[in-house]
């Protein structure tokens, strides 16, 4: 997550929705009193110690919010980038077991049991993307959802909205492309069931199985 209060925006990093491409168009408009958390390539933490102690830039907006003054959220141009589950949990495959030997050895079981066993299925980048942008009531507390799927595009909205350039996306962090991840009926069920709020919420047809 980044907190720009010189630029007065929020950027939410859900997981596996090219959080660290938009990190780095965006931290050229970060001052020095500008918060980020983030551990996988840089090592960053928000100067509290509750959320410091996640050990994880994916923060929400209901992790954040009660460190915030009232009302502050809402002076934000905040946002964050959704993505189809089906795309967003393949994502997740390629890079949760790219060194493992997992998705090679046993692709569509590997896959199941990222969803079926109750210690992996909570993990923080399995979560449903609702989960960091909604409030408690279940609504939507972002200015502008981007779509990754036309993330480009959806850049130069994101620019008027900051009143500020930013520049192309680079491609960072792409996991390699793995033989294995591709779905059978089963798993594209498990998919729909876990994320059906996702689904319906964020406009994707849950029938469109890549």
């Amino acid at each position: 997550m980044i907190l720009s209060f010189s630029r007065r925006f929020a950027f939410i990093a859900i997981p596996k929705t090219a959080g660290h491409a938009l990190r780095t168009a965006l931290r050229p408009l970060l001052a020095p009193s500008d918060w980020e958390q983030c551990t996988l390539f840089d090592k960053r933490y928000f100067p509290v110690q509750t959320l410091a102690a996640y050990g994880h830039g994916h923060l929400s907006f209901l992790d954040v919010q009660p460190f915030l003054l009232p009302g502050q959220w809402d002076v934000f141009t905040s946002f964050a980038v959704v993505r189809s589950p089906f795309d967003r949990f393949l994502s997740f495959a390629r890079f949760a077991w790219r060194k493992t030997g997992e998705m090679e050895r046993d692709p569509l079981g590997t896959m199941k049991r990222a969803l079926t066993d109750p210690a992996r299925r909570d993990h923080i980048l399995l979560r449903p993307q609702h989960e960091f942008v909604c409030d408690a009531q279940g609504r939507i507390r972002t200015t502008l959802l981007l779509r990754h799927e036309n993330l480009a595009r959806d850049m130069d909205r994101l620019a008027e909205a900051l009143d500020a350039p930013l520049p192309p996306l680079e491609a960072v962090n792409v996991s390699p492309a793995t033989a294995g991840a591709v779905l059978d009926a089963e798993l594209a069920d498990l998919i729909r069931a876990r994320y059906a709020r996702d689904f319906a919420l964020f406009g994707y047809d849950p029938a469109a199985v890549p």
